[in-house]
């Protein structure tokens, strides 16, 4: 008894199946379409007219155990049953087949019972067989005999019963199924090729073609005029003028193809679908109104001269084809102008807003409606995409002035393309500049308007150590020194946009890392002037320190020891030991009778710490809100700076560029 010549139980458990509602509509598909295949070699230009498939839906309760799949094709003839007993069959190759289609019913079903009529030199013969997953006897029951009661060419599939785990998977509306069927062969019926299919379902039935026409929400045809190259007609290279019928369909969703793609186009040939292909990133559309979806046919007799032989791609060249394709596409998006319109117009706005929470961004503004072009279709709900491209748009225009930069430093004449490059770009150069400002200053507005609501707990006495942190992490990073972080990791401008120009700071780091003592305490915040540890000169000396102390916002217990009296004993640490290290450890400079002290103490004028102040040389500051002075021993300028005050010095230091940006409100 023949078999297939293969090891099919391994081939089959290879195949990637696992059970799903599309794995389990497999080999319903595959069926139908081997049954187009059959009508097809029947019937040959007729086959729309004179071919026929029935699809009947078995049950067993309400669950679907398995499909009758018959048509009036050609048949199981030799050839086709040759075909069959090998895996992996060339036959099918130009008619977009795998040859492992028959294998999922295998998979999915266990197996197939077939009947089958075919003309056999000039007489009707039937031959059955089932077709089941076995080692060496795959193909049991064969039975050959002559037809006697006449009849024509037919075959009849029976995917009896679904193994386990497919059944559940299987829908269980039978429209669900159709809506399934139209969708997979949707280039066979917008290209008006499918013959006559019909599935049943106990008393009810459905036409496919019938169920196509009535998911077709609107359509028109238009023609579309191509300047082509012509040699089949003998003329050589010279452009000729050539016109395509495009059908428009505005479409139901629920027979969009599967997967993220929604709208497509055809190219048909002798009314049968050639290629096909997504068009969603070419009209920049995905979904319509009401998730509609769009599919377009291209036909005329230019297609039909130029489809090949194996009616599966044309024979002009790729660069015709590609001309082709775009005036397609503009023709469709001529039609879907409304939606194409709202769309773009919802992706600018997208774009704007996102340049204003992103001002890095604003050279872009300058060619919004062309970047939004390069836009996915509808990302406008997808700031995160659009975010993702805007960078990469930076990055490019940044590589590309940067070869203009190179080009217009080389020596040479500057003509007047040259000169074009230097104005175009000293315009990207002025933009590129106003978004990075701009960029800096968005950033100050939302750290100060952190700042204002870490400052504004209702008990913050319950908290205070966790805000002091808080508000210590926020200014600047703690255990750190200036050589472990850059100018972009510290907010140090909260306090005096002065300070990020200190050569070196340390952050609640032991005083011992660096100066000569053995102390371990830690100052919130040490500054030193000229202390550079990358590129100081020798024999400088450092001619201010300055010492930040924080604590927490409304604090009022100070009975240990008050804020102004711990920073002036970190004064006279450093006066006591007056040479600096750097991180190995040796000496960069010391403290000399010029070497001035400045100490900011961030807190609350709360009355426990008035208490600690009386007898202290400071006076209110001129605004009233903060206290400053001078002290003896040691010698230091000492100012004491509540939340409130620090916010506000901070808000109004930054408030022209805040205006300049709208960011006041």
């Amino acid at each position: 008894m023949p078999d297939l010549v293969s090891d099919i139980i391994g081939r089959v458990r290879r195949l990637p199946l696992t059970p799903s509602e599309t794995n389990a509509l497999l080999p319903l598909h595959e069926a139908f379409s081997n049954s187009l295949h059959a009508v097809r070699d029947r019937f040959k230009g007729n086959a729309v007219r004179d071919g026929r498939i029935e699809i009947t839906i078995e049950r067993e309760g309400e669950l679907v155990k398995g499909f009758i799949i018959e048509d009036n094709g050609i048949g199981f003839n030799e050839e086709n049953y040759k075909s069959f007993l090998t895996p992996d069959s060339q036959r099918k190759i130009g008619l977009g087949g795998k040859g492992v289609g028959r294998l999922s019913w295998l998979r999915v079903f266990g197996g197939a019972r077939i009947s089958s009529r075919y003309i056999n030199d000039g007489a009707l013969k039937r031959r059955d067989f089932d077709f089941v997953l076995d080692k060496e006897d795959q193909v049991r029951n064969l039975k050959i005999e002559d037809v006697q009661d006449g009849g024509e060419p037919s075959t009849m599939v029976h995917l009896e019963q679904f193994s386990s785990g497919y059944a559940q998977r299987c829908p269980t509306k039978a429209e669900t199924i159709v809506q399934r069927l139209v969708a997979h062969f949707l280039p066979t019926l917008a290209s008006n090729a499918c013959p006559h299919a019909v599935v049943f379902d106990g008393s009810d039935t459905f036409d496919l073609r019938s169920y196509f026409e009535d998911k077709i929400i609107e359509k028109t045809s238009v023609e579309v005029i191509l300047q082509s190259e012509d040699q089949e007609n003998g003329e050589g290279d010279e452009a000729s003028t050539e016109t395509l019928q495009l059908l428009h369909m505005k479409c139901d969703k629920s027979i969009r193809l599967r997967g993220a793609r929604y709208n497509w186009m055809f190219l048909c040939a002798h009314e049968r679908s050639v290629t096909e292909q997504c068009i969603d990133d070419q009209i920049g559309l995905r979904s319509l109104e009401d998730e509609a979806i769009y599919i377009g046919c291209a036909s005329g007799d230019y297609l039909d001269r130029h489809v090949n032989q194996e009616r599966d791609g044309f024979t002009f060249s790729s660069v015709e084809e590609t001309e082709i394709r775009r005036r397609l596409a503009d023709a469709v998006r001529d039609y879907l102008s409304e939606y194409v319109a709202q769309n773009r117009a919802m992706m600018v706005k997208a774009s704007q807003q996102l340049i204003s929470e992103n001002p890095q961004f604003l050279p872009i503004m300058e060619e919004i409606n062309e970047f939004v072009k390069t836009l996915a279709p509808n990302t406008a709900n997808k700031p995160e995409e659009i975010y993702v491209s805007m960078a990469r748009h930076r990055y490019r225009k940044q590589r590309e002035f940067k070869k203009v930069s190179s080009e217009i430093g080389t020596p040479q004449d500057h003509d007047e393309a040259i000169s074009d490059k230097v104005q175009e770009y000293l315009k990207y150069i002025d933009l590129e500049k106003k978004g990075a400002l701009a960029e800096y200053v968005t950033k100050r507005k939302a750290i100060l308007d952190f700042f204002d609501k870490l400052t504004q707990y209702e008990d913050p006495e319950k908290r205070k150590h966790h805000l002091e942190d808080a508000v210590h992490s926020l200014i600047c990073p703690m255990k750190v020194d200036s050589t472990q972080i850059s100018v972009d990791d510290h907010n140090l401008w909260l306090l005096d946009d002065r300070l990020s120009f200190f050569n070196f700071f340390a952050s609640d780091k032991e005083a011992r890392q660096y100066i000569e003592t053995e102390s371990r305490d830690r100052p919130d915040l040490a500054f030193l002037y000229d202390s550079c540890l990358a590129w100081r000169e020798g024999g400088q000396h450092s001619d201010k320190v300055v010492i930040v102390e924080f604590k927490a916002p409304a604090r009022d217990n100070y009975d240990k020891e008050d804020p102004v009296r711990q920073a002036l004993r970190y004064v006279d640490l450093m006066k006591s030991s007056p040479n600096f290290k750097d991180k190995d450890g040796r000496i960069i400079s010391n403290v000399s009778e010029r070497t001035s002290f400045d100490c900011y103490i961030i807190a609350d004028l709360t009355r426990g710490l008035r208490k600690q102040l009386i007898g202290l040389p400071l006076q209110s500051t001129p605004d009233g809100q903060g206290m400053f002075g001078y002290t003896d021993n040691p010698r230091a300028y000492v100012e004491i700076i509540p939340f409130s005050k620090l916010l506000n010095d901070a808000k109004a230091r930054n408030s022209a560029f805040f205006a300049t940006l709208g960011l006041n409100g």
